[in-house]
């Protein structure tokens, strides 16, 4: 009689202890899928900033473009019109050379 109970005591333990692991393997599972949404719902606010990030670049680089381009034809301009002058400085320095004194002092 006390070969079967000790042997019913032993089952019951084992049962007991079957189903408590059981039962944190359960809670654990739970805990990871919390954790893995937990990670993805990060991962997917991470790549929406690397996102507006990006938006953000391409808009800079795109008025860097346009800022380089006004700035070649500003350079383009600034170099047609520094020819030009030149050209018009060689020819009023001539005329300048060419001048009567006009102070109305007498020669010696």
């Amino acid at each position: 009689m006390k070969r079967i109970s000790l042997v019913a005591a032993a089952a019951l333990l084992f049962a007991g202890a079957t189903l408590h692991a059981q039962g944190t393997t359960k809670q654990d599972t739970t805990k990871k899928k919390a954790t893995a949404t937990q990670s993805a719902k990060k991962a997917d606010a991470a790549a929406a900033d690397a996102k507006k990030s990006a938006k953000t670049a391409e808009k800079a680089a795109d008025a860097a473009k346009s800022d380089a381009k006004t700035a070649t034809k500003a350079a383009n301009q600034a170099d047609a019109a520094a020819s030009k002058g030149t050209t018009k400085k060689k020819s009023s320095g001539k005329k300048s050379a060419a001048k009567k004194d006009t102070t109305g002092a007498k020669k010696p």
